[in-house]
């Protein structure tokens, strides 16, 4: 972060006296340089984030970042490290105080601990409709509820999820090469943190 911190204070600084010598006003040098101080910063975290396909990279980017809660949040819960999970849980549940981001935090710690009870306390004030489906359709998978899992299932539009959902499906429902072609298919649509998530589940779930 400090390399990054320096570098970026070089480029903001040589972006500065270039455009001041080309006799442009001062306010759109500060524009101008802002903007591209805060791309330098910033693009490569929400890369890692929200767009990557390199599950190692991720990994990195992961590992380098765990003084921040959400990305600590998401590593703990894919590797498993249960006093991460928890202490970086609280920080998130600080940071992000809107109710559907409390309720969408709380459905994933819920999940994490398999308390699908807990789970139901949470789900309906999850925004965006999409992702209460996807949890709802959870619930139903471990409650046993396969007909409205797979009416979830049906009109789930992001891929990853579909496909997650069908992979506990079938799993369930002892179908495991299905599954396990479900779990391949969610991972090959899915991007970011949200990959690397499920790489490490189908690690563990089909590799053992």
């Amino acid at each position: 972060m400090k390399k990054t911190f320096f570098i970026s204070l070089i480029i903001a600084i040589v972006l500065i006296g270039s455009l001041t010598a080309l006799d442009i006003a001062l306010p759109i040098v500060f524009a101008i340089t802002f903007i591209f101080t805060f791309l330098f910063i910033f693009t490569p975290q929400l890369y890692y984030m929200y767009f990557s396909q390199d599950v190692n990279k991720i990994e990195r980017f992961m590992q380098k970042n765990l003084k921040q809660p959400l990305i600590a949040l998401y590593y703990g819960i894919a590797n498993e490290d249960d006093k991460l999970v928890s202490d970086s849980m609280e920080k998130v549940l600080e940071k992000y105080k809107k109710p559907h981001h409390q309720a969408i935090f709380k459905t994933i710690y819920s999940l994490y601990k398999k308390d699908y009870t807990e789970m139901k306390k949470y789900v309906n004030d999850i925004k965006p409709l999409p992702y209460q489906y996807y949890y709802e359709g959870i619930i139903a998978i471990n409650e046993g509820d396969f007909s409205k899992a797979e009416e979830i299932v049906g009109k789930m539009e992001i891929v990853w999820m579909k496909y997650e959902l069908k992979a506990a499906l079938e799993r369930e429902s002892g179908r495991h090469e299905k599954a396990k072609s479900s779990a391949e298919r969610a991972l090959e649509n899915a991007k970011g943190l949200q990959k690397y998530i499920i790489y490490k589940h189908n690690a563990r779930e089909f590799l053992r």
